[in-house]
């Protein structure tokens, strides 16, 4: 009775927050004050902050100002439109404080990303999703941002893989083995931080999702000389170099058994409302530092290559 009566509160909380998060998207053009925010919750400004934290990892201003900030640096490399014009639109006082604001976030000046061109760093609304796990249904809130990792190296160990949607899929029973015959291989050799890297190729898939190439590895450091790449961390990891691509991120929490469950919603309820198409590339699975993969609080993200798709 206890454990029913929490997930009931649970639930409510989630459904207020839920309620709150569609005003924030449906208002963004707005200059959205606490108050007016708070004002669509049951709580105080206080509590409104405390719960929304506890939800979401954010506070609610900040939720909001890289939610303006990143629709307005999409406007910036899709649109002509001034930088003043697009300041005002999303109920900033003036271009010097919407300027102030960006650089805080994506590091560069408005005008220094319109000429960069790159989609990086964008922060996409926090979806509300309801995944089923082992066959109970849950409510979560998954987030989802637009980046672009610029090419890198990764030394590993690889095999062939039927991916999710493929009408045999394996990859439960073969990825877990590549995972552990790289870390019986890398024992011995020093690993570099938040650099261990899951990549599948589907440059070369067939139409039905198999035979997908699946490769666990870590990530060649940028300053390591060529010369050091066949012995650095096993002379018997194979080298794959993956070029620049911009991805759609989405964290995956939980224990690594459901991420299955995460990208099936990426792929199938995101994606096709998100303004973007996937593209043949190759997918990511970045993991933290120790990473416990059995974990209910593990967080590791997912990255789909994409690219915009053109109102023309």
């Amino acid at each position: 009775m206890k454990q029913s009566l929490a997930r009931d509160k649970s639930q409510i909380s989630f459904d207020r927050i839920s309620k709150v998060l569609a005003f924030i998207h449906n208002n963004l053009d707005s200059s959205l004050s606490l108050n007016d925010i708070a004002k669509q919750s049951c709580w105080s400004r206080w509590q409104l902050q405390r719960v929304f934290q506890s939800q979401t990892g954010m506070s609610v201003a900040n939720y909001t100002r890289e939610l303006k900030l990143s629709v307005g640096a999409e406007w910036l490399l899709d649109t002509n439109k001034r930088v003043i014009d697009i300041a005002i639109e999303f109920g900033f006082s003036s271009e010097i404080s919407f300027s102030r604001a960006f650089k805080q976030k994506f590091g560069i000046s408005p005008s220094t990303y319109r000429k960069r061109a790159q989609r990086i760093g964008l922060k996409k609304p926090i979806e509300v999703s309801r995944l089923s796990y082992n066959g109970l249904g849950s409510s979560v809130f998954l987030e989802v941002r637009v980046d672009t990792k610029e090419e890198f190296i990764l030394k590993g160990v690889r095999g062939e893989i039927n991916g999710l949607f493929s009408s045999s899929p394996n990859f439960s029973q073969i990825v877990p083995k590549l995972w552990q015959q790289l870390e019986l291989e890398a024992r011995d050799f020093p690993r570099p931080k938040g650099s261990l890297l899951g990549i599948i190729d589907v440059t070369k898939s067939d139409f039905d999702g198999s035979s997908l190439d699946y490769w666990a590895g870590i990530r060649v450091p940028e300053e390591a000389a060529l010369p050091e790449l066949p012995s650095l961390y096993s002379n018997k990891f194979e080298v794959l170099s993956v070029p620049k691509q911009t991805y759609a991120v989405v964290k995956h929490r939980g224990p690594v058994l459901n991420l299955p469950k995460t990208i099936e919603w990426f792929i199938l309820s995101w994606l096709p409302n998100s303004g973007y198409r996937g593209i043949d590339g190759y997918e990511l699975e970045i993991y933290p530092e120790s990473y416990q993969p059995a974990s209910a609080n593990a967080e590791m993200e997912y990255w789909l290559p994409i690219e915009k798709i053109s109102d023309t």
